[in-house]
């Protein structure tokens, strides 16, 4: 962390000081700069807090950002942190179809006070993986048979099909090109449990001097899918995954606004 803060590219700082909570030592209003330091599009950022310009800066937090995909969300809620600087954000994607989504806001200093409510932004939206893996063949499809499968097939309005011997054909579903998630913690919000295919070739990165790999996954779909990358380390999957394979696991949601703008300088 020393090394990526001596070394690391300012990438952003606010212009004017912002409201902030850290305690009676520290002042109540203060400007914030972030340093980002690896290859692009992944990089790992520090937010720094400039106590006394030219003087004093502490280091408040790090965490990975990257350059993910352009989306346009409609933001419903913001949930600001304690300190005041970083907030997790919710809202909704693929316009009047309001599928909900949330994610860490990796630049919400750089915007506070800025956003409203309602109000729709483009935001660049990544994913990092917690675990990952590609779904193993055997749990790929699942199957209804009998008077289940006869009884489904009624429900979905198809006509009931049979055997050549008279017995009920079974149902078979696929799960190839599944996409699912599910956001369901109150604590953590921008965490999600996920399946998806592969929608890219999947390409091989580094960072933190640790092989990771960038997926293509769908987090939301309707009659077109929300995609964006996922970073995975390449120790999840005992072979690199190829375009198409279904993956699943447990990631978290971050992203930051292209377009809200409160003056601040880039």
């Amino acid at each position: 962390l020393q090394k990526s803060v001596q070394e690391g590219d300012l990438l952003w700082k606010t212009k004017s000081p912002i409201s902030c909570s850290f305690g009676s030592e520290m002042p109540e209003r203060m400007k914030f700069i972030a340093i980002g330091s690896g290859r692009e599009p992944v990089r790992l950022n520090a937010l720094i807090a400039v106590v006394v310009e030219g003087q004093r800066d502490t280091l408040v937090s790090a965490y990975p950002e990257c350059d993910g995909a352009e989306v346009e969300v409609k933001l419903t809620s913001i949930h600001e942190w304690a300190a005041g600087v970083e907030a997790t954000l919710e809202g909704t994607v693929l316009g009047e179809a309001e599928r909900q989504i949330a994610f860490f806001d990796t630049r919400y200093a750089l915007h506070k006070g800025t956003y409203r409510i309602g109000a729709t932004y483009t935001f660049r939206l990544a994913a990092f993986a917690y675990n990952a893996e590609v779904v193993p063949k055997s749990e790929r499809e699942f199957r209804m048979v009998g008077e289940e499968a006869a009884k489904r097939r009624v429900a979905m309005g198809q006509k009931p099909e049979f055997e050549e011997d008279g017995s009920v054909k079974p149902l078979i579903f696929r799960m190839d090109q599944m996409v699912a998630f599910f956001q369901s913690s109150a604590a953590y919000p921008d965490d999600a449990e996920f399946q998806s295919p592969a929608f890219k070739p999947v390409k091989a990165l580094t960072m933190c001097d640790t092989p990771f790999y960038r997926l293509e996954i769908a987090i939301a779909r309707e009659d077109s899918d929300v995609v964006v990358p996922l970073i995975a380390k390449q120790s999840f999957f005992p072979v690199k995954p190829r375009k198409g394979d279904p993956i699943r696991g447990h990631l978290w949601l971050q992203g930051y606004c292209l377009d809200a703008s409160d003056g601040a300088t880039t």
